[in-house]
């Protein structure tokens, strides 16, 4: 039954509302392959500019609803009113939905035969979220590989592709689904033949789950550096408290209250991104009762705090959003500053061609500066890899930081001006970047969701959201040996030569799929 374009777009709009349910906020993964493969079925009918339309919608509705955090940003915090809130979302979501968009102009010309959608599909799919992760500043929120957050063996060939690897499987089943219904006329045998093949595939990738979890598990500890004994710190400082000067005190005798109740010996205390929302330079008794801090643990507070510099008089303050490993000594030299900012979150983009009067939606009316990065951070026991916020969601560039030598990645995240399903789907990717690199992952977060990871992605503890805590956990080494980190971007080259590789054969074999044509005698 052929359907209209009109009725088409509204079941663009359900595909993409049904996909976010397999987001890791939502109940089951399923529901992604099930939005893309009724995606995929719409598209078939339609050319590529009507195709271009309902990749968009779909988009639309699927990052609306997935990006709907973003409205705690903006109204509560920002300051922005509910109308112009949900317009400004849409909007933003709107920008994203280009991607799927492209997704849908060109899916059909590359794979002009059903039977080639699961060779085009996911590769083009993938194709589009790396452009989505690398254009413009990127923004790699939810991409479709982390609806197998919760499959711990599935997730572990993030080693060898990454995320994208995975959001590719994600798509595979779809467009599976979708070349066995499009060419169920052919007989049951193609129905037998693709499922028996997906079902081969996933089972020698869930081989390779248990494969490398038993691995890592039972690697001789006599190969291993030593393990470290970490302390997470959440404080849960409500983000309409977080930068009030009056509350400063009561947010500085919380961290040093909850700090004394750890169970010692410790090795590292770490606290949130901004768990100190001052600057140190003005409050030196702060600085001293934190090195009291840590020569009564007899351990380094590692935490998120903003800082000041400049380089001669003449010049105008910088500011940066930074983690400092602070001693007994209260030198502020352990220090990184973070360099992959939020737009209009922490400096408005091209800041000297907009009014004056356009200000970010947090904290502070100066833009932050960004520092360099991705670099380690020194400490004596060996270089921490240091992730301010949303840092951790790009994976190339976690990449790049964990070919630095660092031994561990700790994440240091304030998501209390998100709303909530925004800490699940922050976890998930923070989670995905310890597999990707065979790193262990500390992160703290100061309304949560606080936890640490060892290399396999398992957890080892987590402090629950909105509430205060302190969570001591011993993080076993990482190998940080893996293809991913070694090859990185290399797959995107994969990507793009099966998406040649299907166009070809699409316009080489006859629509009725017999072998490919000869060229005509001279």
């Amino acid at each position: 039954m052929q359907i209209t374009f009109r009725r088409a777009i509204g079941y663009a709009l359900l595909a993409g509302g049904v996909a976010v349910l397999g987001l890791p906020s939502g109940p089951t993964p399923v529901a992604l392959m099930l939005g893309l493969l009724f995606l995929i079925l719409l598209l078939r009918p339609f050319s590529p500019r009507q195709g271009a339309w309902l990749g968009f919608f779909f988009g639309l509705s699927h990052f609306s609803l997935g990006f709907s955090w973003l409205l705690t940003s903006l109204h509560q915090y920002g300051g922005i009113p509910w109308l112009g809130s949900v317009l400004i979302l849409v909007g933003f979501a709107a920008l994203m939905a280009l991607y799927p968009a492209l997704f849908g102009a060109l899916l059909n010309p590359l794979s002009p035969r059903p039977w080639l959608l699961p060779l085009a599909a996911p590769a083009l799919w993938v194709v589009t979220e790396w452009l989505r992760a690398h254009l413009f500043s990127g923004f790699a929120w939810n991409l479709v590989g982390y609806g197998w957050e919760r499959w711990s063996t599935f997730v572990q060939i993030a080693d060898v592709g990454g995320v994208f690897l995975l959001s590719w499987l994600m798509v595979l089943p779809a467009a599976v689904g979708a070349a066995c219904w499009l060419e169920r006329a052919t007989g049951r045998s193609v129905w037998l033949r693709s499922a028996a093949g997906l079902i081969l595939l996933l089972g020698a990738l869930h081989g390779y789950g248990e494969w490398r979890l038993t691995t890592l598990q039972n690697k001789p500890q006599a190969e291993q550096p030593p393990s470290i004994r970490v302390a997470i710190v959440q404080g849960n400082i409500p983000q309409q408290l977080k930068w009030a000067t009056d509350q400063q005190k009561n947010t500085v005798e919380r961290y040093l209250q909850l700090s004394r109740t750890l169970a010692l010996p410790v090795d590292l205390v770490v606290w949130p991104e901004t768990a100190m929302a001052f600057f140190f330079r003005s409050n030196p008794d702060y600085l001293d009762q934190i090195s009291q801090l840590s020569r009564e643990l007899a351990a380094p507070i590692l935490t998120g705090t903003p800082t000041i510099d400049r380089d001669s008089e003449e010049e105008p303050w910088r500011y940066y959003n930074s983690m400092v490993l602070l001693d007994e000594s209260g030198s502020l030299d352990q220090r990184y500053d973070k360099h992959h900012l939020v737009p209009f979150g922490e400096f408005i983009p091209l800041r000297a061609w907009l009014p004056a009067h356009i200000s970010k939606f947090t904290a502070g009316t100066e833009d932050f500066s960004s520092g360099p990065g991705p670099v380690p951070l020194p400490w004596h026991k060996g270089e921490i890899g240091p992730l301010i916020c949303y840092e951790a969601i790009f994976p190339d560039e976690v990449r790049q930081l964990a070919n630095t030598g660092v031994r561990w990645l700790i994440n240091i995240t304030n998501d209390g001006w998100f709303g909530d399903s925004a800490k699940p789907q922050h976890l998930a990717m923070v989670r995905l970047r310890a597999v990707e690199n065979r790193l262990p992952m500390i992160r703290s977060a100061n309304t949560g969701i606080s936890a640490v990871f060892d290399a396999s992605g398992q957890e080892l503890g987590r402090i629950p959201p909105d509430q205060a805590g302190t969570v001591t956990v011993t993080v076993p080494p990482g190998s940080g040996e893996s293809l991913y980190r070694q090859w990185g971007d290399l797959w995107i080259g994969g990507w793009l030569s099966l998406l040649l590789l299907s166009g070809w054969l699409g316009r080489r074999i006859p629509a009725t799929g017999g072998r490919p044509t000869a060229a005509p005698h001279p």
